[in-house]
This record gives C-alpha cells, structure tokens and sequence, in this order.
C-alpha cells in the first residue's frame, strides 16, 4: 500500500522518516511513553532508527500497518498507527509528546486514522475496516480517555492479559469501535464520570 498523508484543522499525519529519528527519540524518553507503551526502556537512539527503517515503511508496503507522524507546524509531536490489519479488522495504537497533551491534537489525529481505517472509496483511499480494536496496559487512564471520546466501547479487562516491561504479567483493558458506530461516547466502568 502506498502510503497516504491525512490533514486535520491543525496537524499533518504523514510517514515518519529517517529525518524524524532524533525527535521520536527524544518524545520517547518520557517516563509516561515507556510506562504505557511497547516502546522498549530504556529507549535508545537506535530503536527510534530500527522503528523508522523497519516498521513504518514495511508496514505500509504489506498493507498491515499504516503509521503516521503527527506534524503541528512541521514538528513531530506524536505517532499514531493502524496496526494488526487482517480480514476486515485492525487495531489503533497511539503515543504524544508530553508537551502537547491535554490540546485535543491526539484526538483530532485519531479520529483522521479511524475515518481512514473505515473508509472505502472508490479512489482506494481507505482501509474498508468493520472493527478497529484498542488496548492498553490496565490503569492507563490517559490512553482510555482518548479511546471513549472517540467512541470505543469498553469491552473487558483481561485479567493478566498484557505482558509489562518488568515481565510480569499485568490486567489489559480492550475496546472496539465498528464501522456501524455512531461515536458518540458512553460510560466507561474504568473510568470516573
């Protein structure tokens, strides 16, 4: 799959490149990336290049992955990513720079890669996905948040469902949204309010 550019009102979600390896290795030093993300710690300078070289664009090219920087003003402040593809469904997966939480810039980028995961059109843009699943380590409320504004149904915990970076096995929350769903969020049993 060729990869595709998506514009929000405020962001550009492109392909990360080799030129982005010095800011997604600084974005990924945050304590709070390495606690809820599969991003190993202690994050080195050459994991960001071996997640550019071979992740991003072998993703795209087996049409199982589609990755995209998110660009405010031209600087990388985040990733967001389609992953999982198969057989109608995926899964999205998401970290920010800490500078720039709490804006609504990862929802925006979110909901630009949900509409693309469900799109279908004739031109090809879009993945034509039924289900796009979401999971995160158990008490990740940054992460859940974003999940339920954007209309993820919670779905369960499973219970030592997730391997965390200690190697200890630890409780895994899931959502999903389908196609079919309106979005309008609904309560979260993890989540106050």
């Amino acid at each position: 799959m060729i990869p595709v550019t998506l514009r929000t009102e405020r962001l550009e979600l492109s392909t990360p490149t080799a030129a982005d390896v010095d800011a997604i290795f600084e974005i990924c030093q945050d304590p709070e990336v390495q606690r809820w993300t599969t991003v190993p710690s202690p994050y080195r300078r050459e994991h960001a290049a071996g997640f550019v070289e071979r992740v991003v664009a072998p993703g795209w090219d087996e049409g199982r992955e589609t990755t995209w920087a998110l660009r405010l003003s031209g600087e990388l402040i985040g990733v967001v990513a389609l992953l999982d593809i198969e057989d109608g469904a995926g899964a999205l997966g998401y970290w920010m720079s800490p500078a720039h939480r709490r804006r609504g810039l990862l929802y925006e980028a979110c909901r630009a890669a949900i509409d693309f995961g469900f799109a279908s059109d004739a031109r090809g843009q879009g993945l034509g996905l039924e289900r796009i699943g979401w999971r995160a380590l158990g008490g990740n409320i940054g992460s859940a948040s974003v999940a339920r504004s954007l209309g993820f149904r919670f779905e369960g915990a499973l219970r030592l469902g997730a391997v965390a970076k200690d190697g200890s096995r630890v409780d895994e929350w899931v959502a999903g949204l389908l196609r079919t769903d309106d979005r309008t969020p609904v309560a979260w049993s993890v989540l106050a309010g």
